[in-house]
Parts: C-alpha cells; sequence; structure tokens
C-alpha cells in the first residue's frame, strides 16, 4: 500500500513539473473530437487543467446529479483577477462603480445527446488559457461543461456500445439510432432546459443557486439541433417578451455579425433570427435574459443522430469535430466581443437593475398557507424578496386587477397577505412570471404563450398599479411543527390541500397506519372539516405509539392536526359512517417505452418518488401482462400506447384496477364502445380558403392552443375535486373531448382564454370542454385527463388532482 501511495504521488508531482506541455490530446489520449468523454474523465481533465494552469483557472464541485455524477463549473481569470474573484463577484452583485470586468457564463450540454457541448467546452477551455488568455483581461468566464451529465453518459455509454470503427457514416445504422429515452433529458426524462425558472430537478436547483450569486452579464447555452441544420446563432427570433431592453437586443446583434465575420471566413453555413424566441421564461437564454444578461442559444447541426460522423442529406460528412470546431468558434467570439464591450455591458447592466418601470407595482397573494408555500418556495429560490402584512390593520390599494374575475378593483390589504415588488433586482423576472397577459409580437412560438404563476399554484391575486403597498420582508414558515400528542383522542384530523398532505400519507401508510378520509365534509368540536379530510383512528390503529408516531409524521412534514375527543359530530356524518373510506396502500405502475412520452413518464415518476416520497413501479408495455396482477394502479402516459383493445386490461380494471390515462393518450378510448368518451367539433369554419406557401405556418396556428390558461368548472363533492375551490388549466390541445360520466373539471360555457395564444379556428370550440373526469368500468375506473396536470411538474395546482385520482376516486 504505501508503494501504492508513493507511486500515485510521484505520479502526481511529474505531471505537476511536465504542466508546461499540457495539451488536451496528451492528458486525454486521444485528439478532442475523436471520441466521447464520459462525464469522470471532463471532471478529471478539468481538474489536470486546473494543476497545469493554477494562477488562471479555479474548479468548483457545485452539486450532484440524481445518478450522483459530479457538476463542476470552472472559473477562468488574469492571476491577479482569479485571486480577487470573491472580491469582483461582491462588486458586480453591489453595482459598485469601480467595476472593471465582463463576467460570461458558458453553459453545456443541457441536453445530453447533444454531445459536442462537452466536448468543445473543454478545447474552449484550454484555448481561453493559452493562444485566447488576452481575452481574459477584461473578464471573468465561467464555464459550467456540463449541465446534464446523467443524460451525456446514457448517450456516450450507447455510443460506445454500438459505434462502428471506423465509424458507419450512414444514419440507418444503429450508432445513429439511440433507443428510448434518449441521452436528452436527465434521469427523471426531464428536458433541464425548460426548467431553469421552475427549478423541479435537482440539477436546475444546483445551478441556478450558484447562477443567481453571480448574475453574469452575458450567458450562453450550447445546443446541437437536427443533423441537415447549419449553424444558428443570435439575434433571435420574435417574438421577444416587451421586457428585454434595446441593449439586450442590440448586443445580440453585435455579437451575431461577430460570430458571422469568423464563419464567412472559413465558409460556413449559418442562420439567425428564426425559430428561437425570447419568450418562454424556463430557458436557458431567457431566464438569463430576464435577470440581466445577454441570453443566447446557439445551436450545432447534429445531435443524438450525429455520433462521430454522418453523412447529411445534401451528402456532406457533418463530424464531431466540425461540431466541436463550430461551438468552439462561437465561445471564443464570445468571450472577444464581451471583453471588447466590458465598459458598456457593466453600465447597461447596472442600468437594468436600477429601472424597474412596469404597470403593476405590487403583486398581492392571498390563500391559504398550504396553498402559498410552495410559490414562496419558488421565489426564494430565484431570489426574489417577498413581503407579508403582519399586522390586522387594513390598508386600501387602488387600482388593482384582480386576476381572478379579470376586474380593476379597490382592495383591503389583509394580514398573511404576501407582497412581491417589481422594483426590486428580480423584478423583471417578477414581472415576467406575475404578469397576468403575456404581450405577443408574433403569435409564431417555440413554446407555451403562458405560465402566469397565480393560476399555476391556484392564489388569489392581484396586480396594483399604483405604488406604496409595503409589508415586512418575509423570511418563510417553520418547515416542522412542535405539535404534542392529545392521549386519549379518538382519532387525528388533517386536512387534505397540498402535497404535504400527500406526503403525510405517504409515510404513515409506511408506518403501518390504516388511514381514512371522508366523502362528506362534517363539523366537530365548533370546526369544520372538508370532504377528504385524513382521519388516523385510533380504534383501528392498536398500537403502543400511536400518538407519538402520528405526531411525529405530522410534525415532520408541517401537518397541522386536530384531536378528535369524539367519532359524534356535531353536523354531518359521524367517523364511523361508511361515508369514511380507508385508503388502500396502492400499488402504483406507470407504463414506459418506445410509445411513451418520456417526458411525460419523467412528469409522473418524479411526481411519486420526489414530491411525495412513494415508490412506483416502471414497467415497461412487453412486461404488462406480468405486472397488472401485481398492480391496483395503473398509469398510461401520453404518447402512443394503445389499451382500448386489451383484454387482459379491461378485466384487470373491471376486478377492481384503476387505469388513470394522461393528455393524448386519453385518444385511444374516445369513441370506443364502453368508454365514456367523445368528441365534439364545434368549428364551424368548414370552407377553408386556399393559403399561399408563404403564410401555410401562419394559418396552421389558427388551429391550434399553445400553452394558454382557462378557468375551470368543477364539482367540489366529486372526490377528484377535493381540496380545490377553483382550478385553473394549461391547455396545449385545441380538440373538444367529453367526458359523458363524472366530468368533474370542465371549461366554462363560451369559455375564453385568460391568457396565452388560442388560435381563431379554434376559439369557440373550447366553450364547456371537458378536461379531468372518470368513469366506473366495472368494479374499478378509467379516471381521464386531458390536459396534464403535471405539465414540467411547474404546475403546483394540479398535482393534489393526480393524487385524488389515486387514493380517493372509485373507493368503496
Amino acid at each position: 500500500m504505501k508503494k501504492l501511495i508513493l507511486s500515485v504521488f510521484v505520479s502526481l508531482l511529474t505531471w505537476t513539473m511536465n504542466a508546461q506541455n499540457f495539451t488536451p490530446t496528451s492528458y486525454l489520449g486521444y485528439e478532442i473530437g475523436t471520441r466521447f468523454t464520459r462525464q469522470d474523465k471532463v471532471v478529471s481533465y478539468f481538474h489536470a487543467l486546473q494543476a497545469a494552469y493554477p494562477s488562471m483557472m479555479k474548479v468548483e464541485k457545485y452539486g450532484e446529479t440524481y445518478e450522483h455524477r459530479d457538476l463542476i463549473l470552472a472559473f477562468f481569470g488574469t492571476a491577479e483577477n482569479l485571486k480577487k474573484l470573491e472580491e469582483i463577484r461582491q462588486n458586480h452583485q453591489n453595482h459598485a462603480a469601480s467595476e472593471k470586468l465582463a463576467i460570461v457564463w458558458l453553459s453545456y450540454n443541457v441536453h445530453g445527446n447533444e454531445s459536442s457541448g462537452t466536448e468543445a467546452a473543454m478545447q474552449t477551455a484550454y484555448r481561453l488559457l493559452t493562444d485566447k488568455a488576452e481575452y481574459l483581461a477584461n473578464t471573468i468566464v465561467i464555464m459550467d461543461p456540463c449541465l446534464n451529465p446523467d443524460g451525456r453518459d446514457r448517450y456516450v455509454n450507447f455510443y460506445q456500445q454500438y459505434g462502428n470503427a471506423p465509424a458507419d457514416l450512414h444514419k440507418f445504422s444503429a450508432e445513429h439510432k439511440e433507443p428510448w429515452p434518449s441521452g436528452r433529458p436527465n434521469h427523471y426524462l426531464f428536458d433541464l432546459n425548460r426548467d431553469w425558472a421552475w427549478m423541479t430537478q435537482i440539477e436546475s436547483e444546483q445551478r441556478v443557486q450558484r447562477y443567481n450569486q453571480w448574475l453574469p452579464h452575458v450567458h450562453v447555452d450550447f445546443h446541437e439541433q437536427g443533423i441537415n441544420e447549419p449553424y444558428y446563432f443570435p439575434p433571435a427570433a420574435e417574438p421577444y417578451h416587451e421586457v428585454i431592453t434595446n441593449w439586450q437586443r442590440d448586443f445580440q446583434k453585435q455579437i451575431g455579425a461577430n460570430h458571422a465575420s469568423y464563419f464567412d471566413k472559413e465558409g460556413w453555413l449559418y442562420f439567425s433570427k428564426e425559430i428561437f424566441d425570447l419568450l418562454y421564461p424556463s430557458y436557458g437564454d431567457t431566464y438569463p435574459t430576464y435577470s440581466g444578461s445577454i441570453g443566447m442559444t446557439y445551436e450545432q447541426g447534429g445531435s443524438g443522430r450525429a455520433g462521430l460522423a454522418v453523412i447529411t442529406q445534401v451528402g456532406d460528412t457533418l463530424s464531431l469535430k466540425d461540431r466541436v470546431t463550430h461551438h468552439v468558434t462561437t465561445g471564443l467570439s464570445t468571450v472577444e466581443m464581451s471583453a471588447k464591450n466590458a465598459d458598456k455591458l457593466i453600465k447597461e447592466y447596472q442600468l437594468f437593475c436600477a429601472l424597474k418601470v412596469y404597470r403593476y407595482k405590487t403583486y398581492v397573494l392571498r390563500s391559504s398557507q398550504a396553498k402559498l408555500e410552495p410559490l414562496m418556495a419558488l421565489m426564494k429560490t430565484n431570489g426574489i424578496q417577498v413581503e407579508m402584512i403582519t399586522t390586522s390593520t387594513q390598508e386600501s390599494a387602488s387600482k388593482a386587477y384582480h386576476f381572478q374575475n379579470g376586474q380593476t378593483e379597490t382592495i383591503k390589504l389583509m394580514q398573511g397577505d404576501m407582497l412581491i415588488q417589481t422594483n426590486q433586482e428580480k423584478g423583471t423576472l417578477v414581472n415576467v412570471l406575475f404578469e397576468p397577459k403575456t404581450k405577443l409580437s408574433d403569435s409564431l412560438t417555440y413554446d407555451i404563450t403562458a405560465w402566469t404563476l397565480p393560476y399555476a399554484y391556484g392564489v388569489e391575486a392581484w396586480g396594483i398599479e399604483t405604488p406604496g403597498a409595503k409589508g415586512t420582508v418575509f423570511s418563510g414558515w417553520p418547515t416542522t411543527l412542535s405539535q404534542v400528542p392529545t392521549a386519549g383522542s379518538y382519532a387525528y384530523a388533517a386536512a387534505w390541500e397540498s402535497m404535504k398532505s400527500t406526503r403525510f400519507l405517504t409515510e404513515l401508510q409506511e408506518a403501518g397506519f390504516d388511514v381514512y378520509f371522508n366523502e362528506k365534509g362534517f363539523k366537530a368540536q365548533g370546526k369544520s372539516f372538508n370532504p377528504g379530510t385524513l382521519l388516523i383512528l385510533r380504534g383501528e390503529n392498536k398500537r403502543a405509539d400511536f400518538d407519538q408516531t402520528v405526531l411525529k409524521i405530522a410534525n415532520k412534514n408541517a401537518v397541522s392536526l386536530t384531536a378528535l375527543a369524539s367519532g359524534f359530530v356535531q353536523e354531518g356524518v359521524d367517523l364511523g359512517s361508511s361515508s369514511m373510506k380507508k385508503i388502500p396502500n396502492h400499488s402504483i405502475g406507470l407504463l414506459a417505452g418506445e410509445d411513451a412520452s418520456s417526458l411525460n413518464v419523467g412528469e409522473i415518476w418524479h411526481f411519486f418518488e420526489r414530491q411525495m416520497g412513494r415508490s412506483i413501479h416502471l414497467v415497461f408495455t412487453d412486461d404488462l401482462e406480468e405486472a397488472l396482477p401485481q398492480l391496483t394502479v395503473l398509469f398510461v402516459p401520453e404518447g402512443g400506447i394503445s389499451l382500448s383493445e386489451n383484454a387482459k386490461v379491461k378485466e384487470w380494471i373491471q376486478n377492481g384496477g384503476k387505469l388513470i390515462v394522461l393528455g393524448y393518450a386519453v385518444y385511444d378510448f374516445v369513441g370506443k364502445d364502453g368508454f365514456e368518451l367523445s368528441s365534439s367539433d364545434t368549428n364551424n369554419d368548414s370552407i377553408k380558403k386556399p393559403v399561399s406557401f408563404s403564410k401555410q405556418e401562419r394559418d396552421q396556428i389558427s388551429n391550434a392552443i399553445t400553452g394558454a390558461i382557462y378557468a375551470c368548472e368543477l364539482d367540489p363533492t366529486n372526490p377528484l375535486a377535493f381540496g380545490y375551490d377553483d382550478y385553473y388549466t394549461l391547455r396545449q390541445g385545441a380538440d373538444h373531448l367529453n367526458i359523458t360520466a363524472n366530468n368533474v373539471f370542465h371549461l366554462k360555457k363560451d369559455a375564453k382564454a385568460l391568457n396565452g395564444f388560442v388560435g381563431s379556428r379554434v376559439k369557440q370550440q373550447q366553450s364547456e370542454a371537458s378536461i379531468a373526469g372518470y368513469q366506473s368500468y366495472g368494479d374499478g375506473a378509467i379516471i381521464y385527463f386531458i390536459d396534464n396536470p403535471l405539465f414540467r411538474g411547474f404546475w403546483e395546482n394540479g398535482k393534489l388532482m393526480i393524487a385524488n385520482a389515486v387514493f380517493f376516486v372509485n373507493e368503496n
């Protein structure tokens, strides 16, 4: 062992002594672009590069992925500046007059199979320390070489397994055909490039926390697109969100022009001003833009089909080396332009942070603590300051737009109201996340057009146009409670109102408790209990640790309990009534595989494992018949899985199974015998005029809804709606479907979108469209979620609906 340690020490010493001879090839053992590099070797490469250039580079680990791969940042600067890194950060955060350096953040491989990014990061890092070191005189460069190591290693491992030697250039070969779910998403199959603002994933949460500590002047997100596409760089396409400043627009053009000069010299193809807009706030270009950066996306042709080399549709060979070279060129060009314009970048960023003149000066949020908690947590992770009205003195505020009724009115601020000001450091982001109406300069968009947070979180809200509303800076509620047991109580009752209710239920069941819920409301001890209230009955849980364990689990999850002295209630049904149902400890399955949307599989998987803390069985469709006898609930995700004609599945439902179908998967059941789901086409535009070729794309969006928010009507007495007073759905499909049995959530008559784009030809057909409901099928049930309530994990108010479907619907 001593000899081994000595050998390692001598090797390290030798390496350090030969640091001046460092090259990427000498360290890796191959030229960058001729192989794919796994994350562990990428991390070791950056540490070795730091060892070779210790005065100009610093590597920090900022977190781990779900699969425990390291997430790192590399900082580059002159020897003098690198010694003052924290001082530079503080000066930037404080908008110091002495600030002189432009801060540039380069992010690579947020999509794991867009694999040239990380290879380009390694080459760009080396060149910043060697032939382009002069750029560092006026800049600090921060580099994240791989935002999604789990997805990238999934891709790299696939390619290493199936790649030919030499590479097979034909795209029909195995090395160009990634299996499901591909390397694009992270462990839970989320698209991390749509998660910047929501931070539902651990990679996003850890990264954005570090990003918000720096808030760079320039941020670039390196991507890849289809193999037949040339290189894309800014300026971006319309629509730009209206809050984006003229300077942010102009510098994108300057950056693009500089890139073009290098590409023109080499004869490389490129395009700009198309496809990739700046609207949806949770991208790697828009989130930085709304935080004051020059946020940009760069797209190289390639992605998961390109491998090491592939023949494109025009007969050219696109190699990994080519793709790396292009990304290195734009990365260095970005740093070059930032160095040349450091003074202007600093000045404009400080102006961005100082000028906050928006229509709504304050957003007021009012709801129960349980509803407000997750939204306040999101504000905290985004670095947004929140105030709270802590006194009972009521102040009037005029010209307040009420999100729920669409009217401008006078309101009185109440104790417990949350206030979020737009005149703060993150005020632009506040405005974008909360604005009731998103202005579109162009209806052709790359993503959804509405995300208004009061609707997403189900809280009442107002936007106040006049300044002056003030509260006390809010630091948060207790994350645990210290309730004490009530010995001898007949039962403990807990409201069913949020995701913490579901975690409480999960932990109780895991601890072996039988938990009940009430189908009908009741009143006891002067307090009203809504339908869906959880009941832990002493008589049904005869154990010595009953009080201590129930209270321990409740306190851990910050769930308030009411100790009920008797099963005899003042109003409603007694606790021994048949309306009190035992909640089964369900065995839950989730179908996965080639015909399933990996994104929706991930949304459901993450919901149960990470948000509810409950295990779920991932089942490939080929194994469904074997799995069915072991399951009581089965989720069918969006995609092309067809079960409507599956005799085994039908029999399983009839015998008491619960099938939960999401999104476009519901179409498999539309109009078929035995299924109470039909389609109504109320579009009267039956005669269509010819459309010129140049206008066909715009004509098609007249039939689409691109993420619009609608108010729903609901049946609050139905188990699927327990915990809801109202609900707003994020609608992405334009078809009008009807659930003819329990049509629990549906749009209002003559429904109009509260926010977001709705095509002119489909506006009228949204009237009374079904959103969510269910039907009995033998002893079981089929629950239809026509709009996906778990979309990207950020539509918080939809989550309880999924839990209701699992625990309350059709329980006898």
